[in-house]
C-alpha cells in the first residue's frame, strides 16, 4: 500500500513538472512573439522614416527658408551663366555696388507729379553711373515705374535710370543748378550719353555716340 502511495505521487509530481514546463514554454514563445512584432514593427518605421523609428519632419518654416535659399541660388546661377554680349558697343558690365557709395537719398523730388521720381546725390571722381545702375536699380527702385535721378556734383552730371522693355535705359546729362530739389528743371541739361543695361547680366550697350 505504501509502494502504492509513492507511485501516485512519483506520477502527480511528473505530471505538475510537465504542466509547468509546457506553461514556460509557452510565456516564452508568447514572449518571442512580441519580440519578433517589435522588431517587424521598428523596421517598418525606420523604412518609412529613415533611420532609428523617428520622422524626419520639415516645419513649414525650415521649409519655406529652403525655398527662399534655393530661388536665390537659382537666379544667381542664372546671372552667371548668361552669356555676355559682344559687339563694338559692348562697353563693359554693371557688377558695382552702389551701395558701397556715400551719397544723399531723397525718396521723393518736389513737382514731381508721378510721385514716382527718386533721387541720389553724390560727390565722386572717376565715377560711370552705367557701372552701378544694375545696383542702383536692385536696392533704390520701389517698382518697374521709378525714375531714379543720380546726380555728381564733382563731375556736373546727372543721369537718369528707368526701365524701359525688360532692362535699364540709361541718360546722361549736364547738370543744372539744384535740379536735383526740382523735377521741373531735373534733366533740362545739355543731353550726352544713352546706354542700354541689360538686366539678366550687366551687360552695358552704349545707345548713343560722343558728339
Amino acid at each position: 500500500m505504501k509502494k502504492k502511495y509513492l507511485i501516485i505521487g512519483a506520477v502527480v509530481v511528473v505530471l505538475l513538472g510537465y504542466g509547468l514546463l509546457a506553461n514556460s514554454s509557452k510565456d516564452d514563445s508568447q514572449e518571442t512573439g512580441k519580440a519578433t512584432e517589435q522588431v517587424a514593427q521598428n523596421t517598418e518605421n525606420e523604412q518609412k522614416f529613415g533611420g532609428g523609428g523617428t520622422a524626419n519632419l520639415a516645419t513649414p518654416e525650415t521649409e519655406e527658408k529652403d525655398k527662399e535659399t534655393e530661388q536665390a541660388g537659382t537666379e544667381k546661377q542664372t546671372e552667371e551663366t548668361v552669356e555676355h554680349r559682344t559687339g563694338d558697343n559692348i562697353v563693359g558690365i554693371s557688377d558695382k555696388d552702389m551701395t558701397e557709395v556715400y551719397s544723399t537719398k531723397y525718396d521723393s523730388v518736389r513737382n514731381d507729379v508721378t510721385e514716382k521720381w527718386k533721387c541720389l546725390v553724390i560727390a565722386e571722381n572717376n565715377f560711370d553711373i552705367t557701372e552701378y545702375a544694375l545696383s542702383c536699380y536692385k536696392n533704390y527702385f520701389d517698382s518697374d515705374e521709378t525714375i531714379l535721378a543720380v546726380i555728381n556734383l564733382t563731375t556736373k552730371t546727372s543721369a537718369s535710370i528707368s526701365k524701359v522693355a525688360g532692362n535699364l535705359y540709361v541718360s546722361q546729362y549736364e547738370y543744372v543748378d539744384g535740379e536735383e530739389h526740382d523735377a521741373k528743371i531735373m534733366f533740362s541739361g545739355t543731353h550726352l550719353l544713352d546706354y542700354i543695361v541689360y538686366i539678366d547680366n550687366g551687360d552695358i550697350e552704349k545707345v548713343t555716340e560722343e558728339d
